[in-house]
């Protein structure tokens, strides 16, 4: 809902603004009509369109790229989470309880993270994602590895449980990280004004009127792209589950 709320009101605030310049064109006294006149306020609102198209573009790159770093990490979460599973089945059966904390971990931490999304869901009464993956490297600790080739698979196990917690709390952290709100708002109002000024001098008729409705249209589906995907794990736009399902379903098999 919040996206939908920022879309609508950047785009009332950047068309509104064209329509009042529209209304004040029609009041504009004459003497500042001239050609004059107005190739200063095109040189000004040029550098204003400059500097706005400078941010949305910096704006959107930056959304982009914490929506793209969000998907490489689910990626290389779900091909650890597959990795440690494999160990544990390779290590042999003393390791079968600690096999099936690994898989109620993952379902928690996709119900945590796509809690909308399909598949099993944790009970009400379980403890969060990040409690069980501990309980998950106590029970790693535990391990009494009889043979080498238990006790390298063992090792191996520990270290990449360790980049999961790394990771899991990397995760937590970037999720306050957000594109800076104050920069979308100035954008907004640069946008409004150069709007306005596009407004001033233009004929009053239903083509100007539909050409600012698309220009507010397009510049408001900018901004709900950048507020989405600022928000990799929710919103219209969000990070695929697939390969942590994918990790799920290999657990399963034998």
């Amino acid at each position: 809902m919040t996206i939908v709320l920022y879309g609508l009101a950047t785009f009332a605030v950047i068309f509104g603004g064209g329509i009042l310049g529209l209304l004040f064109g029609r009041v504009l006294p004459e003497e500042y009509r001239s050609d004059a006149t107005q190739r200063i306020v095109q040189t000004a609102t040029g550098m204003i369109s400059l500097l706005a198209a400078l941010v949305l573009g910096l704006l959107v790159a930056t959304a982009k790229n914490k929506f793209d770093t969000s998907n490489q990490q689910v990626e290389q979460f779900a091909a650890s989470l597959m990795l440690l599973n494999r160990e544990l089945v390779n290590y042999g059966p003393e390791a079968n309880d600690t096999k099936a904390m690994l898989r109620k971990y993952t379902i928690a931490k996709i119900a945590e993270t796509w809690p909308s999304g399909p598949g099993p869901k944790s009970g009400p009464d379980d403890p969060p994602a990040w409690k069980l993956l501990e309980s998950l490297q106590q029970s790693l600790t535990g391990l009494a590895p009889h043979t080498e080739p238990q006790r390298a698979g063992a090792t191996r196990a520990s270290q990449t449980a360790a980049d999961l917690v790394k990771t899991t709390w990397l995760q937590a952290a970037e999720e306050s990280q957000h594109v800076p709100h104050p920069f979308v708002l100035i954008m907004i109002v640069w946008l409004f004004v150069l709007f306005v000024s596009f407004g001033l001098f233009a004929p009053r008729n239903a083509l100007v009127v539909i050409a600012l409705l698309v220009g507010a249209l397009s510049i408001a589906g900018a901004v709900v792209l950048i507020v989405d995907m600022d928000s990799p794990f929710e919103g219209m736009i969000v990070v695929s589950a697939d390969p942590m399902q994918e990790a799920l379903a290999r657990m399963n098999a034998p």
